[in-house]
């Protein structure tokens, strides 16, 4: 017995000791509100203006304004007063001027002011992070900040009504009634409020006189108002009463954020934070869904996913009033965290004076919508993404409640983390039909606290997110591979580097990655599309979905589907119904979720013919038209789009023409920009190049060699300093490879795109002759069926006449696109002739294959197969010939070589071995050269 009195007792101890003690943490959260500082980076320019105060001051009499003077001499003396004393401290960094301030004082009299940032400003945003607790004090602060993690909800209002008294403490500091910017001091709840207090006093001052002590009208009644009052206590907390709520007047809204965070608004803005504590913050990426489990219930998560659906703005209660028509009281409920609730109808108060009479007064309290609270409420649907989901498995998703100023922060296809509270929701309160089809008697959600947004389009920059060292040596590496002789071969070698080959294409895709600009016409509000559409057409085992998924990786929004498992209404957008509300919504789809992305579209030649014609107005106005179920509206489809598709018998018949092995409609195809056609050939030397880096990726795992045991005592010997580098930042730009790591890609095309390049006049007519001569070019020829330049076929591009793979009129703004991404990489704002040259080359290379196969022995030609270097002597010697002369500029045979599809470095060993045979003449300049009779 005594054994089990002891346990017992133990068993007591644990729990009083583990039960929260709220008087403590409301003590300790007062103190930190007080007591906490933080240390903030103070900016070059507000050194400038400390020491200008007193220059300002003296020059103000030489202005002939003596108002504005005055209001300047103000302005200066409430920054002075305002300005609390300053003091820096030394830090690692020693270009930093970094000074320690008080964290919530100066928000919290901000707060009392009403000192609004912007005019149209209505809600303070007041972060509480927890880390700063434990920075605070590292044994109560942790302590607490464990609690409010535990249990968030509740600690979120014990934090508001801390906050509550202190601002109550609070002396506003504005002088008279008007305010120098919103142009008033109170506001209507500001009104209201002193009227209902005036109202209570009055009715508690009549109440008072009409009291008789002598009434015992509780004992005639047997107890019946100890018994209301009793089930008052023990009811729920909605129901309605006379007490004035402080939620009403609440001027702010409390976020608390999980020890990974970091604040990010006013005072945090310029927070300086030691090296130490950076690599906890780095570690505040979300967990996937399917990992949050039971034991979360009521704490604090991270979570990441992509939105796939954010319903409308709605207004939401927070506190209902309502005033008696009888008794003339108003009431107030409180709703904690309730969608859907039911008004109440009868008065407590009129209940509590004449109880006889109470069951007879139905419908006397009327809800007054002006005097009542609403915020607002936007509902997310969150979405595992494809990287988190297990194989063979389903994705997970989980309604984000998001109130306040978190919403409108997210639209349907963005990648977000989410610090929020995960809490379960009665399904009762969905209403009886959710209850009725319900399955289970909760449903969870989670209460978001904050709302990150990732990286979602190319046009943001990634210096936000990476220290300053980062930052400086990110900058570094563009600017070296800017400067590079070839930077369009470096980034274009960096995508996907474990392919082997495919140069040409990668060049493609990462102009598809930078795209062009998008033209908006004033006047009659036409759009031209910047954004470049890219076939991938070829044989089986030419790494076509390899390439596809590595560019949807990259890309900020990209979304990877096939074609087979894809319908018209999964890429562009259906109909959906809300079981909570019954309401009809549009849920987009892989088109829409891409938007200002790439969409990847893999088996493009599976795709079912009326699935496919969804796809034709998204290509080319970049838009989604939806009429169905009464709902009518366009979507913005702003995307790229990237297919790969095999021919039409599953390897390319060179027998028949290009739309024949293709098999796909002229309309579809004159909507790509670019239509590569990947032909498998046998070839000695590319297939032992090939076999060499496949064996090669295998062997190492990769493009990086392993190193073999001799090498591991040297690293023994060099872990010293190794240690001493730990703080040293790697580089993102591998030179002696000539790649750069992906994170670098991104920053580099972000850069770019904020370049806007223009067809500077002496280009147009460039653009206008290169055009022209290339739709001659690819006009079949009178009497002569056969072209020189492609042994098989009636025109120069291999296919018959017909083939709608021509340059056309949309061609001619696919060359202009390129040449627009193509300025973009180089930064600048203007569409060089180099740009243009590229562009046709890139044309012409989309081909290739094809052309090399009509030059081989045996087929319809039955010419021998040239080399590169014959090819490029015979465009310069034709032209010569044609021109009657001896001597071509090397810029002319450049622009000629360039625009049928061969480089630089070809021409210039085509220069270098006729030079060697004395056939041409170079001159010293290189500017001309000069053929030998």
């Amino acid at each position: 017995m005594a054994t089990q009195d002891t346990l017992q007792g133990g068993i007591d101890v644990t729990n009083v000791a583990s039960y929260p003690d709220y008087e403590s943490d409301t003590k300790t959260f007062s103190d930190f509100l007080n007591e906490h500082t933080i240390l903030r980076v103070v900016k070059d320019e507000e050194m400038e203006d400390i020491d200008d105060d007193s220059s300002d001051s003296d020059n103000d009499n030489d202005s002939d304004d003596e108002q504005a003077n005055n209001n300047r001499r103000q302005r200066q003396q409430r920054r002075r007063q305002d300005r609390p004393p300053r003091l820096f401290e030394p830090v690692a960094e020693e270009n930093l001027n970094v000074e320690r301030v008080p964290c919530y004082p100066p928000l919290l009299q901000k707060i009392k002011n009403r000192d609004y940032d912007d005019d149209h400003q209505a809600t303070f945003l007041l972060e509480v992070p927890l880390r700063e607790l434990v920075q605070w004090d590292s044994v109560r602060g942790a302590d607490l900040a464990d609690r409010a993690t535990a249990n968030t909800m509740r600690y979120q209002t014990l934090f508001c009504e801390v906050i509550d008294r202190h601002l109550d403490s609070l002396q506003s500091s504005a002088q008279g009634e008007v305010r120098n910017r919103n142009g008033f001091l109170r506001d209507t709840e500001d009104v209201l409020h002193e009227q209902r207090m005036e109202q209570q006093t009055r009715q508690q001052e009549f109440l008072q006189q009409q009291q008789d002590p002598n009434n015992n009208i509780d004992q005639q009644m047997g107890g019946v108002a100890e018994e209301q009052a009793t089930a008052a206590a023990n009811n729920n907390q909605d129901q309605a009463t006379t007490m004035f709520p402080p939620i009403l007047l609440r001027k702010y809204e409390l976020r608390i954020l999980p020890l990974t965070r970091k604040g990010k608004l006013f005072p945090f803005v310029g927070q300086y934070i030691s090296k130490t504590l950076r690599e906890p913050l780095a570690a505040s990426a979300g967990v996937s869904l399917r990992h949050v489990r039971a034991k979360s219930l009521g704490r604090l998560v991270t979570i990441t996913g992509m939105v796939v659906r954010a319903s409308d703005v709605k207004p939401y209660c927070q506190v209902a009033t309502y005033s008696c028509d009888d008794c003339g009281a108003e009431l107030y409920q409180v709703l904690h965290g309730q969608r859907e609730f039911m008004p109440q109808r009868h008065c407590p108060n009129c209940a509590q004076q004449n109880r006889r009479q109470a069951h007879n007064k139905f419908n006397t309290l009327h809800l007054q919508t002006r005097g009542s609270k609403f915020v607002k409420f936007q509902e997310l649907k969150l979405q595992e993404l494809p990287t988190q989901v297990p194989m063979g498995h389903v994705p997970r998703s989980l309604s984000v409640f998001c109130r306040g100023e978190l919403t409108r922060l997210a639209n349907p296809g963005d990648v977000i983390t989410v610090d929020g509270v995960f809490l379960p929701q009665k399904v009762t309160e969905g209403g009886y039909r959710s209850a009725r089809n319900a399955g289970l008697m909760a449903t969870l959600f989670l209460e978001a606290q904050h709302v990150e947004l990732h990286k979602k389009s190319f046009d943001e920059s990634l210096m936000d997110q990476l220290s300053e060292t980062e930052s400086e040596q990110l900058d570094r590496d563009i600017q070296m591979v800017a400067t590079s002789e070839d930077p369009i071969g470096i980034l274009g070698a960096s995508i996907a580097p474990e392919i082997f080959g495919h140069e040409n294409i990668k060049r493609a895709l990462l102009l598809q990655l930078t795209g062009g600009v998008t033209r908006l016409v004033a006047e009659d509000g036409m759009k031209i599309r910047g954004d470049i559409n890219i076939c991938l057409m070829g044989d089986p085992g030419v790494a076509k979905s390899q390439l596809l998924k590595h560019v949807s990786s990259i890309a900020p929004r990209g979304v990877y589907t096939t074609g087979k498992g894809s319908s018209g209404v999964g890429l562009t957008a259906a109909v959906t119904k809300n079981t909570m509300t019954g309401e009809l919504s549009l849920e987009g789809g892989a088109l829409v979720l891409a938007d200002r992305g790439i969409c990847a579209i893999d088996e493009f030649d599976k795709m079912d013919e009326t699935d496919r014609t969804a796809i034709h107005e998204v290509m080319e106005q970049q838009t989604v038209s939806i009429a169905k179920a009464g709902i009518v509206a366009t979507l913005n489809a702003r995307t790229a789009v990237l297919a790969a598709a095999n021919p039409l018998y599953s390897r390319y018949n060179r027998n028949k023409s290009l739309s024949e092995n293709i098999n796909l409609p002229n309309s579809l195809l004159s909507r790509f920009d670019l239509m590569f056609l990947i032909l498998d050939t046998p070839d000695v030397d590319k297939d032992m190049a090939l076999a060499r880096h496949v064996t090669f990726v295998h062997q190492n795992e990769g493009l990086e060699e392993k190193k073999d045991d001799d090498d591991e005592d040297d690293d023994d010997d060099k872990s010293d300093d190794d240690d001493s580098m730990e703080d040293v930042v790697t580089s993102d730009y591998d030179e002696a490879k000539g790649t750069v790591t992906p994170r670098l890609l991104r920053e580099y095309v972000a850069r770019a795109r904020r370049h806007e390049p223009t067809v500077p006049r002496e280009v147009a007519p460039y653009i206008v002759e290169a055009y022209v001569s290339l739709r001659m070019q690819d006009r079949p020829r009178r009497g002569n069926h056969q072209s020189r330049t492609s042994g098989f076929g009636t025109n120069s591009n291999g296919g018959k006449a017909g083939d709608q793979t021509a340059m056309t009129a949309r061609q001619l703004l696919s060359i202009l696109r390129l040449s627009q991404a193509l300025a973009r990489l180089r930064f600048s704002d203007f569409v060089a002739r180099e740009d243009v040259d590229e562009a046709i080359r890139l044309t012409h290379m989309s081909k290739a294959s094809l052309e090399d196969e009509g030059m081989d022995g045996g087929l319809k030609g039955g010419k021998k197969r040239e080399d590169v270097m014959s090819r490029v002597f015979h465009i310069i010697r034709d032209y010569a010939t044609t021109s009657n002369s001896t001597s071509v500029e090397l810029k002319l045979a450049e622009a000629m070589v360039l625009r049928k599809g061969f480089t630089v470095q070809q021409l210039q060993s085509c220069l270098e071995e006729y030079e060697a045979l004395e056939i041409i003449q170079v001159n010293s300049a290189r500017t001309q050269i000069h053929f030998v009779s």
